[in-house]
C-alpha cells in the first residue's frame, strides 16, 4: 500500500472547524492537522486535539498554518496590517513581487506564531505550512527558510505547493488556481532542497470551494494521482461542521463547503476509494 499525508488546514478558526477536525483525529481519517497561531479557538482547542490524536489508530501530526492574510496578526506589524488585520492574498501577492514586505517585520511576525503553537501544544510544530499558501511568496519564504530548521522539530518539514503540469492537467480540476499556486511554490520548492529541509513530493487538494464541485469526485482523482506517482503525496482538505451562532462573527468565506468535506471524510465511501486506489494514511 502507497502511503499519503492527508492534512485539514485551519484548527483553531472556530469552533465549528475544530469539532469536525478533531471528530475526524479520533478516528483516524487525518494524519496532519495545521494550526493558526492567530484563531480564536485555537488556545482553548489545542488539548482537545493532542488528547484525539493519542487516542487515534494512526500517527498525527499537529503543524503551524503561518498566516499573513485575512486575520489579525499576532501583536503590531505597522507595515502590513496598519488597520489591525492582514491584508487579501490578492494585495499580499502585489506586495510580495513589488518587493515591499519588511523582512524584520515577517520574520518577527513568523516568531510570534511560533512562539504561541509552542504555548499551546507545548513544543515546536512537525511542520509549517501558509494560510492561502502565503508562506511561498517572496520575503516569506526567505524568512521562513532562515528559521525553518529551529521552528519545527528535528524530523519535520514545510509544505511545497508545487505539482508538475502534466499532473494538475490529469486532474481536470480547479486547474487554474492549482497552475498559478504550483508556479509561484517552485522557488520555494528548490530553496528547500537547497537547504536540506524536509518537504512533499506532490500535492493535491486544490478546489474553487464551489457548490457545483462533488468534493468525492475531487478526492477520489487525488487518490488515484497520488497512487500512481509512488511519491510523498499530500493532500490538503478544510473539513468542518456547519457553523454555529457562536462562530457567525468570525471570517471564513469557505464555511459552506466544509460539511461536505467531513461527510465524505467521515463516510464508508472515503475508506472504500483509498482500499480501490491501494493507498492508506501513512
Amino acid at each position: 500500500m502507497i502511503q499519503f499525508t492527508l492534512c485539514a488546514d485551519d484548527f483553531g478558526l472556530h469552533q465549528a472547524v475544530d469539532n469536525g477536525i478533531i471528530s475526524l483525529v479520533k478516528t483516524g481519517r487525518l494524519n496532519a492537522v495545521s494550526c493558526m497561531s492567530v484563531g480564536e479557538t485555537l488556545s482553548e482547542n489545542a488539548p482537545v486535539l493532542l488528547k484525539a490524536s493519542k487516542v487515534s489508530n494512526i500517527s498525527v501530526q499537529i503543524g503551524l498554518h503561518l498566516t499573513f492574510t485575512e486575520y489579525a496578526p499576532i501583536g503590531d506589524m505597522p507595515s502590513l496590517a496598519l488597520d489591525g488585520n492582514f491584508p487579501t492574498i490578492g494585495s499580499l501577492i502585489k506586495s510580495a513581487y513589488l518587493k515591499q514586505l519588511d523582512e524584520l517585520e515577517i520574520s518577527t511576525q513568523i516568531n510570534r506564531q511560533v512562539d504561541v503553537f509552542k504555548d499551546n501544544f507545548g513544543r515546536l510544530p512537525d511542520f509549517i505550512d501558509g494560510h492561502q499558501h502565503a508562506h511561498i511568496l517572496p520575503t516569506i519564504r526567505e524568512a521562513l527558510i532562515s528559521k525553518a530548521k529551529s521552528s519545527i522539530q528535528p524530523n519535520g518539514w514545510v509544505r511545497s505547493c508545487n505539482l508538475p503540469l502534466s499532473e494538475i492537467i490529469k486532474t481536470k480540476k480547479s486547474i487554474k488556481r492549482a497552475l498559478i499556486i504550483s508556479i509561484l511554490s517552485r522557488r520555494l520548492k528548490t530553496m528547500l532542497l537547497k537547504n536540506a529541509i524536509k518537504t512533499n513530493d506532490t500535492f493535491y487538494g486544490v478546489n474553487d470551494f464551489t457548490s457545483e464541485q462533488d468534493y468525492a469526485q475531487m478526492m477520489q482523482v487525488w487518490l488515484r494521482s497520488a497512487s500512481k506517482l509512488d511519491q510523498n503525496a499530500l493532500i490538503m482538505c478544510h473539513p468542518g461542521r456547519s457553523k454555529k451562532h457562536s462562530d457567525q462573527s468570525i471570517f471564513d468565506p469557505i464555511a459552506d463547503r466544509r460539511p461536505d468535506e467531513l461527510a465524505y471524510l467521515t463516510s464508508k465511501k472515503f475508506l472504500q476509494d483509498m482500499h480501490n486506489q491501494k493507498v492508506e494514511l501513512g
